[in-house]
């Protein structure tokens, strides 16, 4: 049987992006007795005023931020107990829920749906995802993220290509690939899949060379990315040039240090990018 908390949270899930709901919970927890609970109202509130602060590029009074480290520090372990129960070795709050976890891939795939029934997750980032990405880009609880970082799990084109061909994607802004081994197949995959949200994506410190470099400029998704960092693979100056003729509607920043460009290819990014490239063998 529903309890009345369970009814809160389950609005909060189903309003992700609304405060209301977070700030109704925050209210009926400050009615309580109980000094953990209104801790915890009080951290509700203090969280959702903050991120409206920082929205509306206001700074962030220097009492608040001190109250809301003196909360966390106080009650930050009980509230966290779940989460560690749930296999995640870190984990971030934002406005007043955890927002964002990381953990090993292992335990996402067998925790993933307690952990979406408790908590609004935006943010998901996995350890040892190696043999297992199959089976992560299949878990229909990606649907609910907007960044998901694979960064240094010596993922290959295997890997990428899994995770290319999963459905779930299409909220996804920001997908962090650094320092792993994905070649131009896993990237040629990556041009194919369905990211239409894609505002972020790291792929630096990889094996990316011209033939991927190339698929990817033509993929439909890249004319909404905001920000590229492609630093230390092995481009030349056809990727460049590809680059450079793509009509990049969002960017802001791409990065092309640590990559065999010549003159030409270099010239060609300046005159198009401008300040917006950072390029440098």
């Amino acid at each position: 049987m529903m309890t009345q908390e369970d009814a809160f949270l389950q609005d909060i899930l189903e309003h992700r992006d609304d405060d209301v709901p977070r700030r109704i919970y925050a209210d009926w927890l400050l009615d309580h007795d109980d000094q953990v609970r209104v801790a915890r109202g009080e951290f509700i509130h203090l969280q959702c005023d903050l991120a409206r602060l920082s929205a509306a590029g206001s700074a962030r009074p220097r009492e608040l931020v001190q109250r809301e480290r003196k909360l966390l520090e106080q009650h930050g372990r009980e509230w966290g107990s779940l989460y560690q129960r749930l296999g995640c070795t870190c984990w971030e709050y934002r406005r007043g829920f955890v927002e964002g976890v990381g953990m090993p891939a292992s335990a996402f795939l067998n925790q993933a749906a307690s952990l979406f029934r408790s908590t609004p997750l935006r943010e998901l980032k996995l350890y040892a995802a190696l043999g297992h990405m199959p089976d992560v880009a299949s878990s229909p609880f990606l649907q609910y993220l907007q960044t998901l970082d694979l960064e240094r799990n010596d993922l290959s084109n295997c890997e990428l290509l899994a995770l290319a061909q999963s459905p779930y994607l299409k909220q996804l802004k920001t997908l962090l690939l650094w320092h792993n081994q994905i070649g131009d197949e896993g990237v040629i995959a990556l041009a194919a899949a369905e990211l239409p949200c894609l505002d972020r994506l790291d792929l630096s410190r990889n094996l990316l060379t011209d033939e991927g470099i190339m698929a990817m400029a033509r993929a439909d998704w890249m004319k909404h990315v905001r920000l590229l960092d492609l630093t230390a693979n092995q481009i030349g100056d056809q990727g460049a040039l590809a680059l450079a003729r793509m009509p990049f509607d969002a960017l802001t920043w791409l990065d092309l240090t640590k990559n065999p460009i010549g003159i030409v290819g270099q010239q060609a990014l300046r005159e198009r990018f401008g300040p917006r490239v950072q390029v440098w063998n």
